[in-house]
């Protein structure tokens, strides 16, 4: 028997996170104090098994406190001039439409150090900066809270979604490009109106 140690760690982190997220959810929303749930083994698991779960992961912290650090460390200038880069990235990608290369452009919008794959985090830095004000922050907004961040998003995840597709529709993946160019383009007007 070939146990694969990574996939192993990979799978226990997975549910350790989906473990703590459920507790934190269910402690600011429902202000539960027992709480317990069914695996899919049947197995009755309660909020104390869970937390000795997750404590028995040190992984988890060292992972999560890594990528706390990274989002720290971004500046707003930095994340902004990251939201300019990603909107020339996005002219490079209709130039692929435009010559109908659609392998091509999925190759280049899977690309993870494209600087539109980052604009959640990006935004994230600029929506916690002090050098926008709150009328502005409001209209950029999050996925979870809607905004013309939220179309950048949701456009974005639908260009890529339709390109994984068999049969993409390309007249849908070119209008969503367009929204995702435009509502970029008003979250970097956004931004400069605040001195960006």
């Amino acid at each position: 028997v070939t146990i694969n140690l990574h996939e192993m760690m990979n799978t226990r982190l997975k549910l350790s996170s989906l473990w703590l997220s459920l507790w934190i959810l269910i402690a600011q929303q429902q202000q539960v104090q027992s709480f317990s749930a069914i695996n899919q083994d049947g197995v009755i698991i309660n909020r104390q098994t869970a937390l000795k779960y997750i404590v028995a992961s040190p992984i988890i912290w060292s992972q999560a406190s890594q990528i706390a650090q990274a989002k720290v460390s971004i500046k707003p200038d930095a994340a902004f001039q990251s939201l300019i880069a990603a909107r020339q990235e996005l002219n490079t990608a209709s130039k692929y439409l435009s010559t109908k290369d659609y392998e091509g452009l999925k190759d280049y919008l899977s690309d993870p150090s494209l600087n539109i794959n980052n604009y959640e985090e990006n935004a994230g830095v600029l929506l916690a900066s002090k050098q926008l004000d709150a009328e502005s922050k409001k209209e950029i907004g999050t996925i979870r809270r809607y905004g013309v961040g939220a179309d950048v998003i949701i456009m974005f995840g639908s260009v890529k979604s339709e390109l994984e597709e068999e049969e993409a529709n390309f007249v849908s993946v070119s209008k969503s490009l367009k929204r995702c160019m435009d509502a970029l383009d008003e979250v970097i007007a956004i931004c400069k109106s605040n001195g960006f």
